[in-house]
């Protein structure tokens, strides 16, 4: 007897416009601390106001958009102060999921961060910058994906992943950063490998350390 597929059930508007909304935010295609309006997004994606104001509730969790009473709804435009914060979060996070990441799937983690550093350092030898950061952000990704903790992989994604990969795309395009930055992830790599949990740590606290130290730079000459 042939096997019948099962029908794939149709996509819901809202899914699709939150994540369409996601992605322009991270994209760049809207600006820093730009305002959208309920109707510019609706008539631009050619959806009702429901589901873009659904998805703004939902970004705002995320950090990605501020939803201010009486004034509208603008995209996140971070201070200093709140750079410093995310940070803050974003090492307690990624400390800990290394940690139980290689505790719980050394093999698979060692595997998984040598191949992503070999496309990183593909991507810039091609001077391929956008698709270097989208692997930037899948290398750390993987760190939660591999450490089996549910609830610490879904505050990250909720916090810090997108805000990341918005800042990464606007201001980590320099070729000099990114030759910092790649020397970074492969020394991650190469503690994995070695299975030091503490030089792994230390170099990872010193990553991010090093992009807030970069990124306040430039929040700062804006």
């Amino acid at each position: 007897m042939t096997a019948v597929r099962k029908i794939e059930r149709p996509r819901q508007v809202s899914e699709v416009v939150l994540e369409r909304l996601r992605k322009d935010i991270v994209t760049g295609v809207f600006a820093l601390g730009e305002k959208i309006s309920e109707t510019h997004v609706a008539e631009t994606y050619g959806v009702t106001k429901a589901p873009v104001r659904a998805a703004y509730v939902r970004l705002q969790s995320e950090g990605l958009v501020e939803i201010r009473p009486q004034s509208g709804t603008f995209v996140f435009a971070p201070t200093q102060d709140d750079l410093r914060a995310l940070c803050e979060l974003r090492i307690a996070l990624e400390l800990e999921a290394v940690r139980l990441s290689l505790l719980r799937n050394p093999e698979g983690l060692k595997s998984s961060v040598y191949n992503i550093c070999a496309r990183m350092q593909d991507a810039l030898a091609k001077g391929e910058q956008d698709r270097y950061q989208r692997l930037d952000n899948t290398l750390h990704l993987i760190l939660f994906e591999l450490a089996n903790s549910p609830y610490l992989k879904e505050t990250y994604e909720a916090r810090i992943s997108s805000a990341f990969a918005a800042l990464r795309h606007r201001f980590a395009q320099d070729a000099s950063h990114n030759s910092a930055s790649i020397k970074e992830h492969t020394e991650i790599a190469d503690r994995i490998g070695a299975g030091d949990i503490t030089g792994l740590r230390a170099i990872l606290r010193q990553h991010i350390q090093n992009t807030e130290a970069y990124y306040e730079k430039l929040l700062s000459a804006d």
